[in-house]
């Protein structure tokens, strides 16, 4: 996912200067076992190495983080003064305008709000008030991040954007520099669809940034990628079959990051040099931006990203 800093000399395509890896995997990346089906963590990383587990969801629940306690939270960084009670707007904590997405991330606990050009004073009984809109959905072991286009009659309240979804980080519970992080998730279809799992560096700092996956409408094809100061991104695209659950890795250490699709390798390159500090991990449905494009006539709603797990290893010694 791009952030505020990545607009600039940053092509989210597959084009030129992008290396393209079209690996015909589709027959041979099937997970097609059900979600349920309760996958144990791994005591060792695809190429050998011993792993201890530091982290796992298998989203039994949802521990949203609230009030100091929790564990995922669902706004980028703080997000405690997303609508302050003076009535100034902070949407950059819910979308990531510079991308040009057309979503807002939402949870319960959002208030409606006049938004940018809104009537405050209209709107003023309205505004603090909790919208109940949640898009994360606990059944059968997994949790679905759901998006659906914005109610008509909160729009308003809602600075305008025309759809809403989640986005869930471990920033404030779980962060680490170096190790194998994982998750396993079926992937959503649509046009202007964008989901992704990725790591960001604690510092707020970008770059570095790790896209884990990423995809834009086609289930069938997922991206892996990393953005440095220092190493120009190279895109690479991997073929996978589009109705089955997948797991999709980065091992990150000291001298590589290498990327996997249900265990098998699909990219490897050198870790960048200013890639050695502390990040966490996010997951997101987003909605239009240049690299994903508009939602068309064909894109259906709700749709929605199932994950079965998120996981995090060190490298044991």
């Amino acid at each position: 996912m791009q952030t505020k800093r990545t607009v600039t000399g940053r092509s989210r395509t597959a084009g030129a200067g992008a290396a393209v890896l079209a690996l015909a995997l589709a027959a041979c990346l099937r997970a097609g076992e059900p979600a349920a089906a309760a996958t144990p963590p791994l005591t060792k990383a695809p190429d050998g190495r011993p792993l201890q587990l530091t982290f796992a969801d298998e989203f039994d629940s949802f521990r949203r983080f609230r009030n100091g306690q929790g564990v995922w939270r669902t706004t980028f960084r703080d997000g405690n003064d997303v609508f302050s009670k003076s009535g100034k707007d902070d949407f950059e904590l819910r979308t990531l305008k510079w991308n040009k997405e057309l979503q807002l991330y939402v949870d319960p606990d959002m208030p409606g709000h006049a938004g940018p050009h809104g009537d405050h004073e209209t709107m003023a009984p309205m505004m603090h008030r909790p919208l109940g809109l949640d898009p994360f959905k606990v059944g059968g072991g997994t949790l679905t991040i759901s998006v659906d286009r914005t109610p008509a009659a909160l729009e308003s309240q809602l600075g305008g954007f025309r759809y809403i979804s989640g986005l869930i980080t471990t920033q404030p519970s779980f962060h680490q520099q170096y190790g194998y992080f994982e998750m396993r998730a079926k992937l959503p279809r649509g046009k202007g669809i964008w989901p992704a799992f990725w790591l960001l560096p604690l510092d707020l700092s970008w770059p570095p940034e790790i896209d884990v996956m990423e995809s834009i409408g086609d289930p069938s094809t997922v991206f892996v990628n990393a953005h440095s100061k220092v190493i120009k991104a190279q895109t690479k695209e991997v073929k996978v079959s589009p109705d089955d659950f997948h797991t999709y890795a980065v091992a990150w250490d000291r001298q590589n990051l290498t990327f996997f699709i249900d265990g098998r390798q699909v990219d490897r390159r050198p870790t960048p040099g200013d890639m050695h500090k502390p990040m966490y991990m996010l997951a997101n449905v987003a909605v239009g931006g240049d690299w994903a494009g508009q939602p068309d006539a064909s894109t259906r709603f709700p749709a929605g990203m199932t994950i079965d797990y998120i996981r995090a290893y060190r490298f044991a010694r």
